[in-house]
């Protein structure tokens, strides 16, 4: 296992691509909590200060939701948004991963939990022991609800997003791995984002094509029983509770 914050951006040109997709976790309902609502807030305001008081007891509540919309799912917009998905011959890179072809040998700074999204994690082929696309419901919550982004002890490499509705699992052999150094955030603006976060074997990775994914997936030269459902209830297959936990 390797580290540094620029994880599997070696300088040069890259492999043939098998996959790649860019800002990956921003659906629609993620970008409308974090763009939308604090608009709607602004302009609940405004209306407020112009219009009457009864009308302004409604719109007390409308900035009451759309800032609790904000602090509870919108804040996190800004850190997820680099988000992408690489697949090549080399193996498999989550993460800042556009920034990081554009800007090969260089770090991003402020390397912290809550900014996981914006590193590279790396694996070679060889140290990929499960990937596969999954829509399970049960199972997206699951990893929404493991990624607290520095609200306490995070898994690192658990990229999930609020409101996703597919995503690539993967489980990976940590010592195969190139790993970003990441920190716990500091600061008064960090305050409630300051628990530090652990590698371990488990990536959740959202994504906006599970189809084109999967396809992509199929084609891979892995062996046998390597992709595939990655929730499949099973007994002789890790759960996802087991591939989360620490």
């Amino acid at each position: 296992m390797t580290s540094g914050n620029d994880a599997g951006n070696p300088p040069g040109s890259r492999p043939p691509g098998y996959y790649a997709e860019d800002h990956c976790a921003l659906n629609w309902r993620f970008v409308s909590a974090g763009l939308l609502a604090p608009v709607v807030v602004i302009a609940a305001i405004v209306a407020a200060v112009a219009l009457d008081n009864a009308a302004s007891w409604v719109l007390l509540g409308v900035m009451l939701l759309g800032t609790m919309t904000w602090v509870a799912f919108g804040q996190m917009l800004p850190y997820a948004w680099p988000l992408g998905i690489r697949l090549d011959s080399d193996g498999l890179r989550v993460g800042g991963v556009r920034w990081a072809e554009q800007h090969p040998g260089r770090a991003r700074r402020k390397a912290t939990v809550p900014r996981q999204y914006s590193q590279v994690f790396a694996c070679r082929w060889d140290g990929v022991q499960h990937i596969g696309v999954t829509r399970d419901r049960k199972a997206i919550r699951t990893s929404i609800r493991h990624a607290p982004h520095g609200i306490r002890r995070t898994p690192l490499g658990n990229l999930a997003v609020p409101f996703m509705r597919a995503a690539v699992v993967i489980l990976v052999d940590l010592e195969q791995c190139t790993l970003p150094s990441i920190g716990p955030a500091r600061g008064l603006l960090s305050v409630n984002w300051s628990s530090p976060g652990f590698h371990q074997r488990l990536w959740v990775v959202p994504t906006r094509h599970p189809a084109e994914l999967e396809a992509a997936l199929a084609a891979l030269p892995l062996p046998p029983g390597t992709v595939g459902d990655p929730y499949p209830g099973t007994a002789d297959q890790p759960s996802i509770a087991d591939w989360l936990a620490s």
